[in-house]
């Protein structure tokens, strides 16, 4: 099958560098190709991020042949070649794989002298497709098609491929969801037959698969799947969808934008049940970034802990109040993401009202005052203790209300008043 040889989706200093080394390949004697998720992107009109090769030439070949190579997994023939010190491309030896001993690699790797050969051994057949030099395809299971009609298969029977990869099954639903394509039968009933040994796959490459159905176009779609064919039991660290499910929250996650993470993750947690404390243990139980642990759970417990709030049946001036003090324990940034998860989610009606509050706080720490300990101390001549930090943390407050200015004069004089009403 021949296509337009004309690359649409790819950068064009990277394509031509990428077919000066296919060519050079090729002119030494070596059938190489194009393969995998370059080829894919571009029948689907995807942008495509780098161009993998395959090839005949062994890695010691392909040493020999370029001038700047880095031996990236010669294990596995695979090295990768340096173009004009900026273009990368993997080129591997045409392979097959032996059995995989942990469900997740190959135990070994034969090298082997046909692209269809090599093609055999991968995961589904949208990446199963060869393209060489001249835009000839080969393209032995119907990849191509497949495409066309937006359909899910493994290459061969999908038992075997889960079987020696147990991450293909998460990375099924990943393909499905964020292409929005329809795994077939045959491939749904080998997830379901070989599910269980998701369990040998580390929680890290997991994390990683489920990261990009969250953050992907369509997260319900992705979320369905595994709920629906029961993966969730056998990833290394738990997570359930037993328990509450606020379908709302749920619902909300594709008007997020894809680069919302945290508000993605909040959602999707508050939805299935999880609070505050629960996410920040399940999220390191995953092996996310303290930094994204934390923040998500800061953004549940802010909802959590405003929504509790506003049942008291406040007035206004208490809530304002209140809504400072909450975003003075939790942080400005805390409260910059719930106001931006409350923006998309038009869930209060309140918003316009939450942003003023916001954008009136002047101060969020002690730091931030014109007045330090020292300070205090030396105009109220005494000694330092519990209290200082208290009063300083008081007057925080005081002044992001505005019932005090930040004006040092102002700010020592409430510190004397403080050391004569509390007898310290």
């Amino acid at each position: 099958m021949t296509i337009n040889n004309s690359w649409t989706q790819v950068d064009p200093l990277m394509q031509a560098q990428g077919e000066l080394v296919l060519r050079k390949l090729v002119d030494a004697g070596y059938p190489s190709y194009f393969v995998g998720g370059c080829v894919r992107d571009e029948l689907m009109s995807r942008p495509v991020h780098d161009m993998d090769i395959a090839s005949s030439a062994t890695p010691e070949q392909v040493i020999a042949l370029f001038d700047h190579v880095i031996p990236t997994g010669l294990q596995h023939g695979t090295v990768t070649v340096l173009m004009e010190n900026i273009f990368h491309f993997e080129v591997t030896t045409f392979r097959t794989e032996s059995t995989y001993g942990d469900h997740r690699r190959p135990s070994s790797v034969q090298f082997v002298s046909d692209i269809t050969e090599d093609l055999q051994r991968r995961d589904f057949t949208m990446n199963a497709i060869a393209r060489d030099v001249n835009g000839e395809l080969t393209d032995p299971f119907g990849g191509a098609k497949d495409i066309e009609s937006k359909t899910l298969r493994c290459v061969g029977l999908a038992s075997e491929r889960f079987d020696e990869d147990a991450l293909r099954m998460l990375r099924a639903v990943r393909f499905a969801s964020v292409f929005s394509f329809r795994p077939v039968k045959s491939l749904w009933a080998g997830l379901l037959a070989e599910k269980a040994k998701l369990k040998y796959i580390a929680i890290e490459r997991v994390r990683a698969e489920l990261t990009r159905v969250v953050l992907g176009p369509d997260p319900l779609y992705g979320l369905a799947l595994i709920k629906r064919s029961g993966l969730y039991h056998y990833f290394k660290a738990p997570m359930s969808w037993s328990g509450y499910i606020n379908e709302d929250l749920l619902n909300m996650l594709p008007i997020v934008p894809t680069d919302c993470a945290l508000i993605r993750w909040s959602l999707l947690l508050q939805g299935l049940g999880y609070s505050s404390s629960q996410s920040l243990d399940l999220m390191k139980s995953w092996t996310f970034s303290n930094e994204e642990a934390e923040g998500t759970s800061k953004l549940i417990l802010f909802d959590e802990l405003w929504h509790e709030k506003l049942a008291k049946n406040q007035d206004l001036e208490a809530q304002r109040r209140s809504w400072i003090k909450l975003e003075l324990e939790l942080g400005k940034q805390s409260s910059e993401d719930w106001l931006k998860r409350e923006k998309l989610l038009q869930s209060t009606g309140r918003y316009e009202q939450l942003l003023a509050w916001h954008e009136e706080i002047k101060i969020y720490a002690p730091h931030e005052l014109c007045i330090t300990g020292k300070d205090v101390l030396e105009t109220t001549q005494k000694q330092g203790g519990p209290w200082l930090g208290q009063f300083l943390k008081k007057v925080t407050y005081l002044v992001a209300v505005g019932d005090l200015s930040n004006e040092k004069e102002m700010l020592l004089d409430a510190a004397n008043k403080e050391v004569i009403q509390n007898g310290i």
